[in-house]
């Protein structure tokens, strides 16, 4: 099925949000437990302004949001400024029809034309969706925090993926 694949505007904030929420309050792919107000979302959405790096992108079925995806900074440190971590999320309604593998793909291919050299994938396992995504995009598992995240009354681990530019 056929997508728009655009950079995320303020008017789109409130449908990611949505999104966002349905994950922190269902699942343990996000280690956030409140849900996000939009006053939240909209001061995490500055970190996009003027940024070649930082990207959010948005991709709209007709008029209903499928998914955002995003880039961040990996570390707040320095040195790490040339590694960036991505985020993809996709709205229950569109789940398992490639439409996450689609905005991630736009998502690497504008990222290449910059100076970043590593994509880092922080995935709660487990998760087979999004470890099979992020391996058909030539992702590459590095690593492993175990037992670094306690929601839902259980310890989580994550799978750190790595995808070099």
């Amino acid at each position: 099925m056929k997508m728009e694949i655009s950079v995320a505007k303020k008017s789109d904030l409130k449908g990611i949000n949505e999104i966002y929420n349905h994950y922190i309050s269902k699942t343990a792919y996000t280690f956030d437990i409140d849900q996000r107000t939009i006053s939240e979302k909209n001061k995490w959405f500055d970190q996009f302004k003027n940024s070649k790096t930082s990207v959010c992108l948005v991709g709209y079925q007709n008029k209903d949001l499928v998914g955002f995806v995003c880039s961040t900074k990996f570390r707040e440190k320095e040195a790490y400024n040339k590694s960036l971590e991505t985020s993809v999320y996709v709205s229950d309604k569109f789940k398992g029809r490639g439409y996450g593998q689609q905005l991630m793909a736009e998502l690497i291919a504008r990222l290449s034309s910059t100076n970043i050299k590593n994509l880092y994938a922080l995935i709660t396992y487990p998760n087979k969706p999004s470890i099979n995504l992020h391996r058909a995009l030539k992702y590459k598992k590095v690593g492993v925090l175990n037992d670094v995240g306690y929601k839902f009354n259980k310890y989580w681990s994550v799978h750190i993926y790595e995808l070099k530019l």
